[in-house]
């Protein structure tokens, strides 16, 4: 199974670009096979629309944007954020026809930024209260394409196991190899995992979270929005607060967009964004060696040929079987042959 295989994950939100990519203008985008241009109106407002100018078909994100209009290159004719024409300059005075418009997607900003969804979502998109709670800083840190499958990347979140080998040289100890116990508990479109797991603690991570002892503990709460992000609100024992958000989104069967942030309840001149960051950096490097040289297939329904598993695996099966049930549930009935 691979994620354009089943539609209803065209019913989710997913991060586009940065916000700030709009400011010299629209940006073209493709998601699901969907081709869409992105742009902000004067009034902040983003919206995503149909590449495609409704007149003579050239790409509008080639365009430009005034106040509250995107304008087509070709001709100048005026779109508002729904994908109405509202103008058309060689007839000024005459209203544009019911039918001179395109094809709107959903579209919002978000965390700094753009989310789009090619049909309407089935959820929100996730709710993160920390992101403008007093005492805390949103210090944004990836946003880049990654060489894997969304599910794959889903199975490394839950997956605390790779911990003592793939981080071996950040905060795993390969004299650890058994991960600690994890709380499992599901919702309608997600888990949320809890454990406390023993990490090694190394120079840079004494940087990143001002802790000198070799060794600390992570109280580790992971939360999985299906199919796409990933919550994880790590606590140290000195109150430190390290909470990581991640986003994929599908670019292709193997290849996605990789966009994470992190919020913290400690100050810059605690510990710089930058150390912060460079943690992280060096985190995420570790598990993208690995995702990319994994197959793009992942065995989630039915008939599809199974993996060998372990215990350890018990909430990476738990995402799968939700992710069954969303496909089962969601997608529309087969015709009768």
């Amino acid at each position: 199974m691979k994620i354009a295989d089943a539609p209803v994950f065209r019913r989710f939100w997913y991060p586009a670009m940065p916000v700030d990519a709009l400011k010299d203008g629209p940006k073209a985008f493709s998601l699901f096979g969907e081709d869409m241009v992105i742009w902000q109106a004067a009034d902040g407002t983003v919206s995503a629309l149909v590449d495609e100018c409704c007149h003579r078909s050239v790409k509008l994100s080639l365009g430009e944007t005034r106040d509250s209009s995107l304008i087509c290159p070709y001709h100048g004719w005026e779109y508002d954020v729904a994908g109405k024409v509202t103008l058309i300059p060689q007839r000024p005075d005459v209203p544009p026809p019911a039918g001179a418009r395109v094809k709107a997607y959903h579209a919002a900003a978000r965390y700094g930024f753009v989310w789009v969804a090619v049909e309407d979502p089935l959820t929100g998109i996730p709710d993160l209260p920390e992101a403008e709670a007093p005492g805390y800083r949103l210090i944004q840190e990836f946003h880049e394409a990654w060489d894997m499958s969304t599910f794959r990347l889903v199975d490394n979140w839950f997956d605390l196991a790779h911990v003592a080998f793939v981080h071996r040289e950040t905060q795993g100890d390969t004299s650890r190899p058994v991960p600690p116990h994890e709380d499992i508990e599901e919702f309608d479109f997600g888990l949320i995992s809890r454990a406390s797991v023993v990490i090694a603690n190394r120079a840079a991570g004494q940087e990143y979270t001002g802790i000198a002892e070799a060794t600390t503990v992570r109280t580790r709460v992971a939360t999985w929005w299906a199919p796409n992000c990933r919550k994880l609100h790590i606590t140290y024992p000195n109150g430190l607060q390290h909470i990581i958000f991640t986003a994929a989104t599908p670019l292709g069967d193997k290849r996605l967009l990789f966009t994470q942030f992190c919020i913290r309840n400690d100050r810059e001149e605690d510990i710089p964004a930058e150390k912060a960051i460079a943690f992280d950096r060096r985190v995420t490097t570790e598990d993208k060696d690995i995702l990319e040289h994994t197959r793009a297939d992942v065995p989630i329904m039915p008939g599809e040929t199974p993996e060998q598993g372990m215990p350890t695996d018990r909430a990476g099966n738990l995402a799968r079987k939700k992710l069954r049930q969303i496909i089962e549930t969601y997608s529309p009935a087969m015709e009768p042959a």
